[in-house]
């Protein structure tokens, strides 16, 4: 009976787990080439061909389940960036009520609290919305139209009426 062929741990198995994390494409390429190599190393010794018989199927696996799973989020990134993320999903760059309401009263000289506007003030060149307040007493309508957008920066001018 011929004497059993020593192991050793495929050190490509563990090179790809960590290029896995690091360059999921090319960790996933080199876990195949290592499981395949652990597994010609297993057929050679039962083929009585003298050469040692390496370990670390378990880790070549590990890298291309993670190189996989990286490597679809990567792709998946990549697009979500080339199309585009939809607006929906941005944060709103609208004026809310409170604070066209806050920015209507100091334009009007109106005491604070006394503005009420009904929703928010879309970012939007020309986009109008009409607040209702009162001065000394009496019902007031307010209209607030977009006048420039800078990015966040929304200004609007306040008009009576």
């Amino acid at each position: 009976m011929p004497a059993p062929a020593p192991t050793r741990a495929s050190r490509m198995a563990v090179v790809a787990l960590v290029l896995a994390v690091l360059v999921a494409p090319v960790g996933f390429v080199l876990g195949i080439v290592a499981r395949r190599r652990i597994a010609a190393s297993g057929r050679a010794v039962f083929e009585q061909q003298p050469t040692e018989r390496l370990t670390g199927r378990g880790t070549a696996t590990a890298a291309i389940v993670v190189g996989a799973l990286l490597t679809l989020l990567e792709i998946a990134l990549v697009v979500a960036l080339t199309v585009g993320i939809p607006t929906s999903w941005l944060p709103s760059s609208d004026v809310a009520a409170p604070d066209v309401a806050a920015q209507i009263e100091q334009a009007a000289r109106l005491p604070a609290g006394s503005v009420r506007c009904p929703g928010p003030l879309p970012a939007t060149v020309g986009a109008t919305i009409t607040c209702t307040g009162t001065q000394n007493g009496q019902p007031v309508n307010l209209k607030a139209t977009v006048s420039t957008v800078q990015g966040r920066d929304v200004r609007f001018d306040v008009t009576r009426g």
